[in-house]
């Protein structure tokens, strides 16, 4: 039976992100870039890039225009989805009853979490350099966004600076795009970036 045109590129895609994924896992990571922050539910970067057939459809089915796809520079993760906070946070399908890129992932690249807070795309960090709290300006821009503020996601120390739990931060970025300063003095770091350090690439953080 002839395979439709959709299934024949899903077919290309899946073997094509099974080679990247062994190419990723057998040279310890060719791409020399910071790690992507990825979809909620993203398997684990070696799995995730094992498992995704850049297939898009996370991408064209987030409402909120989140998403979007790794370019040819990005090495083997070209192709995958990934955003960037500072320009458009992962809203969490606030609105909606599910999460739309996990629930038409078609390979599992994505899996099901039973509820928002258990997300873990990264965690967000202070840069306490730039960040108005820490330099004697008050500022509350990151917890007034933050939708898991009950949670504890952000707190204040004494001083009225934020602080963040690495439990409770689901890495979706609303807070970055909140910080009044430039750049952002609370990026997310990405859930994989820890495993890239140990892998003696702490050059690209740099």
């Amino acid at each position: 039976m002839a395979l439709s045109r959709r299934a024949f590129l899903a077919c290309l895609g899946a073997g094509a992100g099974a080679a990247l994924g062994g190419l990723f896992r057998s040279a310890g990571g060719l791409r020399r870039e910071p790690p992507l922050l990825r979809p909620p539910g993203a398997l684990d970067e070696p799995d995730f890039l094992a498992a995704c057939t850049r297939c898009g459809q996370c991408v064209e089915v987030c409402p909120f225009d989140t998403l979007k796809l790794a370019g040819p520079g990005q090495g083997v993760a070209a192709g995958t989805p990934f955003f960037n906070p500072e320009e458009v946070p992962c809203e969490l399908c606030e609105g909606y009853d599910d999460l739309k890129c996990i629930t038409i992932c078609p390979t599992g690249a994505l899996q099901p979490v039973k509820q928002r807070a258990d997300i873990r795309i990264g965690t967000a960090v202070v840069n306490e350099e730039t960040c108005f709290a820490f330099n004697g300006v008050s500022c509350r821009s990151c917890w007034h966004k933050c939708p898991f503020t009950d949670r504890g996601a952000i707190t204040f120390d004494d001083l009225l600076r934020p602080v963040i739990s690495e439990e409770a931060c689901v890495g979706c970025g609303i807070c970055t795009l909140a910080c009044p300063t430039e750049p952002t003095s609370i990026p997310v770091r990405p859930r994989s970036w820890p495993d890239v350090l140990r892998r003696g690439d702490a050059s690209t953080e740099s």
